[in-house]
């Protein structure tokens, strides 16, 4: 057996309360402008207002996308993206479920890294 480390995501945190303190967690890691990547009925449902709230007590600007969809399309990756660039955003958040952390993953690779998707793979 070759012994290897194997990292795919900075921290995941999942406990209660967790989205109250978001903003300090998020601060130190992801700089001054965060893309929070979601899904509608999250967003609708208000169950991402108290990450939003701590992050913008913290000075951090936000900006959602909320498209997410279960099993994401390449277009929805794609204008997560986008939304980033625009944004200027220093790191990327998923909120919600493994569409809204798979999305968040690969959108941070690609806005980080400047990478082509298809050499990414």
């Amino acid at each position: 057996m070759i012994p290897f480390t194997f990292n795919t995501t900075p921290s995941i945190v999942f406990e209660p309360g967790a989205a109250r303190r978001f903003g300090p967690l998020a601060g130190a890691r992801l700089g001054r402008s965060v893309l929070l990547v979601t899904d509608p009925g999250l967003r609708r449902l208000g169950l991402c207002d108290a990450a939003l709230a701590s992050l913008e007590t913290e000075g951090i600007a936000v900006t959602v996308f909320d498209e997410v969809e279960a099993d994401p399309s390449r277009a929805t990756l794609m204008k997560a993206v986008e939304a980033g660039k625009a944004a200027n955003a220093t790191g990327v958040a998923g909120f919600g479920g493994g569409s809204s952390l798979d999305v968040a993953k690969l959108a941070a690779l690609l806005i980080g890294s400047g990478e082509d998707l298809d050499e990414a793979w």
